[in-house]
């Protein structure tokens, strides 16, 4: 009998030793979720949503200025057309299709730099705004909450460029594109001659994009620099 209570009484120590251990793991589950949600938590603060909006404006007008620099290749590409070396077409008119996907890959790359700026930047100026509640100093407050409007307005500026070189960007591209595909199908000197025209209008029209481009690139610029931590911009 005494064999039988003492294994008895060390299956009652081996099941308590299991309960409290089962306990023990999910408090720990528990404590370290509870931390992980706190750290994380901490990371969409104001400061690092600022960083995140500054980088994305960064990228975005480095896509600008990759689409400016690749019009200008795109229609040097179309205008060598028209004076071929050794007086074949083809070659001039491969290298135009190359430069215009060029183009065409470059605005779409930008579009969607443009929605990732503008979901930053709105993320931050929210994050800010509820943030600006937490400041007990009534004067720091209102300091904030007005250099908050300066640069939400920039953004808002960044926003109406950008739809004002949409405007004339696509219809610009599917011009070009038009072209492509006419002179493609009469790559001939008589049909060089039918698109010189359309040609001479893509020009005009890439320069009023490119004008466009450059107004924006200019304001994101502005953009960067007063939001930039960096000292002496």
């Amino acid at each position: 009998m005494k064999h039988i209570y003492t294994g008895t009484k060390k299956t009652k120590q081996r099941k308590r030793t299991r309960g409290w251990n089962s306990v023990g793991f999910v408090a720990f589950i528990m404590v370290s979720w509870g931390a992980q949600m706190l750290f994380s938590g901490c990371a969409t603060t104001g400061p690092e949503k600022k960083q995140k909006a500054v980088s994305s404006i960064e990228g975005f007008h480095k896509e600008l200025m990759k689409n400016l620099n690749q019009i200008t290749e795109t229609l040097t590409a179309l205008n060598q057309i028209e004076t071929p070396e050794k007086g074949d077409l083809y070659k001039p008119y491969q290298n135009f299709v190359k430069q215009l996907n060029r183009t065409t890959d470059n605005s779409l790359s930008m579009d969607r730099h443009a929605t990732a700026m503008a979901t930053k930047g709105r993320e931050y100026f929210d994050t800010w705004e509820k943030e600006l509640s937490n400041i007990m100093n009534a004067e720091l407050r209102t300091k904030g909450a007005e250099r908050r409007g300066e640069l939400s307005a920039t953004f808002e500026r960044i926003t109406r460029l950008a739809q004002e070189v949409q405007m004339t960007y696509q219809p610009f591209l599917s011009d070009l594109t038009d072209v492509k595909t006419a002179l493609g199908n009469d790559l001939t000197p008589r049909g060089m001659a039918a698109m010189k025209p359309y040609i001479s209008k893509a020009n005009k029209d890439g320069e009023i994009v490119m004008v466009k481009l450059q107004a924006l690139a200019d304001e994101v610029d502005r953009a960067t620099n007063a939001l930039s931590s960096r000292v002496g911009l």
